[in-house]
């Protein structure tokens, strides 16, 4: 008897919704704005920003804040997907990166603040 195939996430790790002034700032960005978090996990994060398309090679790595205080620096990053939210009468985008090798450190405080900034 055949089995039905079965589904397979995309993602290795699950994401949570992130909460209001959870921001992620990108280090190699010329501006230096920190954009809002829209969800993130132990693999990765999207954000939503304004403006121009991102070029792949200008992020490499990302800090992340709640408010101003700053909880992560400096995470390495490749970025996996960006394209333009719809219904926006604005030209509103959405970012997704993935994380590269964290250090131990890094990893600690990642998951403090999934943990205290994300709505679970």
């Amino acid at each position: 008897m055949p089995s039905e195939p079965q589904y397979q996430p995309t993602r290795k790790y699950p994401r949570f919704n992130a909460q209001h002034r959870a921001l992620v700032l990108l280090l190699d960005e010329k501006d230096m704005l920190p954009y809002h978090i829209i969800q993130i996990g132990q693999g990765g994060l999207s954000f939503r920003y304004l403006g121009e398309k991102l070029k792949p090679s200008i992020i490499s790595k990302v800090s992340l804040y709640h408010e101003d205080q700053l909880i992560v620096d400096s995470i390495p990053v490749k970025l996996v997907s960006d394209f333009r939210l719809r219904d926006n009468l604005v030209p509103v985008r959405c970012g997704s990166v993935r994380f590269e090798a964290l250090d131990y450190e890094q990893k600690l405080k990642l998951d403090d603040f999934i943990q205290n900034y994300t709505i679970q």
